[in-house]
């Protein structure tokens, strides 16, 4: 019968481990899903516009260039130049304990 406990306690014991074990590794592929998640986030483009020496920003649209003329601004007759496209990387807000 004390052969049945020592037995018992081996089991429980390698048991704790391997659940030990399992956690740790899921952890960690946690971490490494959410690492690849962050570096995979594509930054968001704006293009930047001038009128009559009004430089104004707005999202950035497919077919979008420098020296783009994208039609008139005002009454007068302005042309809208894109004179240029930036990507800009959202920061994560950090959070304050």
């Amino acid at each position: 019968m004390s052969d049945f406990g020592i037995n018992f306690a081996y089991q429980a014991i390698l048991l704790f481990i391997v659940l030990v074990v399992v956690i740790l590794l899921t952890l960690r592929q946690a971490n490494e899903l959410k690492k690849m998640s962050e570096a995979q986030k594509r930054p968001k483009f704006i293009t930047v516009e001038d009128c009559n020496g009004m430089v104004t920003t707005r999202d950035f649209k497919p077919g979008d260039f420098v020296g783009f003329i994208e039609g008139t601004c005002d009454n007068k007759g302005s042309q809208r130049k894109v004179i240029g496209i930036y990507a800009i990387r959202e920061e994560p807000k950090k959070k304050r304990f």
